[in-house]
């Protein structure tokens, strides 16, 4: 049977038990705790299914005669529910650059209501083959054809199977898989703990993925999306139950946009093709481009504003954090070029996350991990710590002080992700303490730290709201379940549903879904 959200979670409080993690109960947390163990965020348990794929001239590849599925139990596929999005993992046996790579590669599908498959492993669906024992899914564009062939239907919202990757003809790599729906929990509402939504406001640039909201006004960045162009979206927020939009940005061959922060009448905007952005917004109504930083092209992915210091996540062409002095904010100028903790170098660590507290800079490396680091001289920036773990994926951060101990709560993306508790107090030696998670085929995205409650967005499980007052425990008190599967341009990517948002203290939380645009909901109670 599919687990419920309250099974999962259940389960996840019994394994920081078994740990030797501390429990508090109602009472105030003391600062004690017993340090939990890392086992990553994923586990390779083989094959996923008992087919297999063969690679043979007398079959064509990707039809349902290339699949052996003598060994499935195919008459389970009848009780499969044919509809909607489907998410999980893949497993490599033929074919991969890397049989065992460093994390799990998702899977995805989505089915109309009437079974009828419309993207599949994100591309255009262009087969469909199912009866009571049948389930056969292919998509293609021009990389080449994706097939996904059902073996067993652990659930009625559960699937395990094969798939096959061709090109012109020619099986290129195979392996097994498995996906649920990306329904919500059973027993799940569209919110709870009194988070309510006051105002839905939808966003034309391409694909919304972060907000900034600077005193009547929330600034909405979009990426591009198929042929469809992001930039900056301006919405009049005075009456957060019904937001106007007053303004759109879309600079020529510079519009796909990621991330945003600010800093009076400045916005920094992350792009992919002109790093940060320098958006005047002196008048909301008629924001405009007076410049970018680095003068070459580069890649960012993340912006952050800490008092006087903007850092800029680089991704390409060299990968790393880029730390700005904005004592003028419309001309940041660059200080410093960090990578794990040290001078811009031409490895592949590339930064995800940067959060400042305290005088020190807690930095989401991808594979390097969280970095923890001290970068009050511009030109002597020390690495503290770190901390990795199997598969790493570091990508956001959160950081505060309880009970006397600085704690980061840090998340990665992807597979298998979760929410980690560590004490940071020594950056030397950081201590895993609690975590959170939800489904494995869902990720975290983003995260916010408002006194002892953490705001993150969740992709396919909305928004989740944790008290973190005892961080060794973290405990949801809210949620609003901002993905739907009906949602109008929906699809199959793990990166769908809610990913920005802001809690900017005025009673309301500011979220940005992929598909429903600038969501504003009330604070829980």
């Amino acid at each position: 049977m599919r687990p419920t959200r309250l099974a999962l979670m259940v389960l996840l409080a019994s394994v920081a038990s078994a740990s030797g993690c501390s429990d508090a109960g109602d009472a105030p947390w003391d600062g004690h705790y017993t340090p939990l163990e890392e086992r990553g965020d994923w586990v390779d348990s083989g094959p996923k299914s008992t087919c297999q794929v063969l690679d043979s001239p007398e079959v064509a590849c990707g039809s349902l005669a290339s699949f052996d599925l003598s060994r499935c139990q195919r008459r389970t596929l009848s009780t499969l529910e044919r509809e909607g999005i489907y998410r999980g993992e893949l497993r490599a046996s033929f074919g991969a650059v890397d049989p065992t790579p460093r994390g799990p590669v998702g899977a995805g599908f989505k089915l109309d209501t009437q079974g009828f498959p419309q993207r599949v492993q994100g591309m255009p669906a262009t087969d469909g083959v199912w009866d009571a024992r049948t389930f056969l899914v292919s998509g293609q564009d021009a990389s080449g054809s994706f097939t996904f062939v059902g073996c067993n239907a652990v659930s009625p919202r559960s699937l395990t199977g094969c798939y096959s990757r061709c090109r012109q003809g020619r099986l290129v790599e195979a392996g097994t898989f498995r996906v649920e729906r990306m329904a919500r929990f059973k027993g799940e509402e569209d919110a709870s703990g009194g988070m309510r939504l006051v105002s839905e406001t939808y966003v034309s640039l391409g694909m919304p993925v972060d907000v900034h909201v600077v005193g009547h006004h929330a600034y909405v960045v979009s990426q591009d999306k198929q042929g469809a162009p992001g930039g900056l979206t301006v919405f009049d927020v005075s009456d957060p139950a019904a937001p106007v939009r007053v303004a759109e940005l879309v600079p020529p061959g510079n519009s796909d946009w990621k991330g945003v922060a600010s800093r009076k009448d400045v916005l920094y905007v992350a792009s992919s093709q002109r790093g940060v952005v320098v958006v005047d917004i002196s008048e909301p109504t008629a924001p405009r481009v007076i410049g970018h930083v680095p003068e070459e092209p580069t890649d960012v992915s993340l912006v952050s504003v800490a008092e006087d210091r903007l850092y800029a996540l680089a991704m390409a062409p060299r990968s790393g954090t880029l730390m700005f002095d904005l004592t003028t904010p419309t001309a940041p100028q660059l200080l410093e070029r960090i990578a794990s903790g040290s001078r811009l170098s031409d490895e592949p660590n590339t930064s995800r996350g940067a959060v400042s507290y305290e005088g020190r800079l807690y930095v989401n490396h991808l594979h390097d991990g969280l970095q923890v680091v001290d970068a009050r001289n511009a030109t002597r920036v020390q690495v503290l710590g770190r901390y990795t773990y199997p598969y790493t994926n570091s990508r956001a951060s959160a950081v505060g002080t309880f009970a006397g101990r600085v704690v980061a709560f840090e998340s990665s993306l992807g597979v298998g992700a979760r929410v980690r508790a560590l004490d940071v107090t020594d950056p030397a030696h950081i201590v895993k303490i609690g975590e959170y998670g939800l489904r494995g085929a869902v990720s975290p995205r983003g995260m916010e730290l408002r006194g002892n409650r953490l705001y993150m967005t969740y992709h396919q499980e909305g928004v989740r709201v944790l008290d973190v007052s005892n961080p060794t425990r973290p405990r949801e008190v809210a949620y609003f379940n901002s993905f739907r599967e009906t949602d109008p341009n929906r699809g199959d990517s793990m990166m769908e549903g809610a990913t920005g948002l802001q809690v900017p203290g005025d009673g309301h939380v500011y979220v940005v879904d992929t598909s429903r645009g600038l969501l504003v909901l009330t604070e829980p109670q």
